[in-house]
């Protein structure tokens, strides 16, 4: 796997729930590569996807790495950016071997929910769980 595999995963575990790709905002539809501004002046970051729920907006973001390296220090910022979102909540899809050895990355994101209660990491595979409340909705 790559993070363009994880990335394809995401989107088709979105289309499999019901979701389709727009930029009307509607419930059940989702943006992919939206632009937004960094922490950092003069510079723009990008979320992978904005997903629109009946009941929530969520920015979501994929992180990936299977080698070894500087993995925890690279979240740092991400769970920084996730305290500035202006949208409900702010997901990040973890991925890779490294990023999930022993969960570890999903344990460090989950535990800054001080810094930034809207941030909640997972894998690609609890994505359907998490938003299960939103999809009820659609059934009803």
């Amino acid at each position: 796997m790559c993070r363009k595999t994880l990335l394809k995963d995401i989107s088709t575990t979105f289309e499999k729930m019901g979701f389709v790709p727009s930029n009307t905002k509607a419930p059940f539809t989702y943006q992919s590569n939206i632009k937004y501004p960094s922490i950092f002046a003069d510079k723009s970051d990008h979320a992978h996807y904005i997903l629109y729920t009946p009941k929530r907006t969520l920015q979501i973001v994929a992180k990936y790495q299977e080698s070894t390296g500087t993995t925890i220090e690279k979240l740092g910022y991400t769970a920084l950016d996730a305290a500035r979102t202006t949208h409900d909540n702010y997901l990040v899809v973890c991925g890779g071997g490294e990023l999930l050895k022993h969960s570890r990355a999903i344990k460090f994101l989950n535990g800054q929910k001080s810094i930034a209660p809207r941030l909640h990491a997972l894998r690609v595979e609890d994505i359907e769980s998490f938003l299960s409340e939103d999809i009820k909705l659609k059934a009803a």
